[in-house]
């Protein structure tokens, strides 16, 4: 069945504690928020294709500065998944390939800095695109 409680369960924990608040962010009702994971994960662009929510650096910032340290637990889990340390995982990201690795490390470990908002803006995209394709993986295996 899709629940929003069978998604969380399935996600496990660092993943699952996104759901809610990317669910929250993208201000849809459960249906047509499954239905904005679907078009997340199947776009070419992944989160930059613009979605509820995840438009804006306004709004892109805001979701970073309240979920940050579930984002950072999401990310570190990954980085140890693939056997990597969370920065060098971070700079690997699309999206900030420009940046020197102190700019991307003030941004994951620093204070709020106004000038570092588009590295900000791809921390919130990361837990939108990891929520999407946790639903695509859920909604595969179990033939939902």
């Amino acid at each position: 069945m899709k629940t929003i409680k069978n998604f969380i369960e399935y996600c496990g924990e660092s993943v699952g504690a996104l759901v809610r608040p990317v669910k929250n962010q993208t201000g849809l009702e459960v249906a047509d928020f499954w239905q904005e994971l679907e078009n997340v994960s199947n776009s070419p662009c992944g989160a930059a294709g613009g979605f509820c929510g995840f438009v804006y650096y306004s709004d892109t910032c805001a979701f970073w500065r309240k979920n940050r340290k579930v984002i950072t637990n999401c990310m570190q889990e990954l980085a140890e998944d693939l056997g990597e340390n969370l920065l060098g995982l971070v700079c690997g990201f699309n999206g900030l390939k420009d940046y020197e690795q102190d700019e991307i490390g003030r941004a994951l470990y620093g204070n709020y800095n106004e000038d570092l908002t588009h590295i900000y803006n791809i921390f919130a995209w990361f837990a939108l695109e990891e929520v999407a394709n946790r639903y695509s993986d859920w909604v595969y295996e179990n033939d939902l």
